[in-house]
């Protein structure tokens, strides 16, 4: 193909759409009569057990067909009637299905609180410590503190902030 788009001086792409132009469409996935009446059966086997894939389900149509004296049915057969259906498990890729994207709704305010502590480590080497509590419903921030002495209990934010606006040393 790439000596024939050379010589004619096309690029390969225009080449690959002229010659799909002429071919007839793929065939759609085909429908048996006698899947309609299969799909009541696999959806009642669906229904009453969720966590099953399509070997498994395979396995309890076809015993209930045994038991009706109806023939088997191919596993592949199968697959492809919850496939059209959307009747298969997710599949397991080892990532989590749902992600967290970081955002926390609640319906009322102090509802849902959060608080985080974390330290900055300055050019002259000292270290400021900044903790803080959010309100998660209307993302505010309630308070902060940022200190060079450390985070403990015992003091309120007040006197923390007092702290810091005696001290000309901090860079907060």
């Amino acid at each position: 193909m790439k000596a024939i788009a050379d010589t004619l001086g096309v690029s390969r792409s225009n080449l690959y759409d002229k010659r799909s132009e002429d071919r007839t469409p793929r065939r759609r996935r085909y429908r048996k009569a006698a899947d309609e009446d299969l799909l009541r059966l696999i959806r009642e086997i669906v229904d009453e057990r969720t966590t099953y894939g399509y070997p498994g389900t395979t396995a309890l149509l076809n015993r209930k067909l045994a038991a009706l004296g109806r023939p088997r049915v191919n596993e592949k057969r199968l697959y492809r009637i919850m496939a059209i259906n959307g009747l298969l498990l997710e599949k397991h890729t080892g990532c989590p299905a749902r992600t967290h994207e970081g955002e926390i709704i609640t319906l009322k305010i102090n509802t849902r609180l959060c608080s985080d502590i974390f330290a900055i480590t300055c050019w002259n080497a000292e270290i400021v410590w900044v903790a803080s509590s959010l309100d998660c419903c209307d993302r505010e921030v309630m308070t902060y503190i940022a200190t060079t002495a450390g985070v403990s209990g015992e003091m309120s934010p007040t006197e923390y902030r007092k702290s810091l606006a005696e001290s000309a040393e901090c860079p907060v």
